[in-house]
């Protein structure tokens, strides 16, 4: 059984995944562009849990709280203070 895709914005913050935990069900897939950063992708997981993963990173199950603080954190810092560094693979620095 497949579940919806839901576009969020940014412009309602954080709060957007919260909002959009509490209308859809198991499986359906929430899509975050961010402006400085890789697209965010949820999945509404059983008992109150999302799955949370960008592209070239490993997802990982969090609570609705935890996911509504990363992306605050990846809105206020922007994403390579955020975990993600990117490298230059000619020179081997960050």
């Amino acid at each position: 059984m497949a579940g919806q895709r839901y576009q969020l914005t940014t412009t309602s913050g954080p709060r957007a995944v919260d909002s959009w935990h509490a209308t859809t069900t198991d499986g359906d897939l929430a899509v975050i562009a961010l402006p400085d950063a890789p697209a965010v992708w949820l999945v509404h997981q059983p008992r109150a849990y999302v799955y949370w993963w960008t592209i070239g990173e490993r997802g990982l199950t969090v609570s609705p709280a935890e996911a509504h603080e990363r992306l605050a954190m990846m809105q206020a810092c922007g994403w390579c203070s955020c975990g993600s560094v990117e490298r230059d693979p000619a020179s081997g620095s960050v």
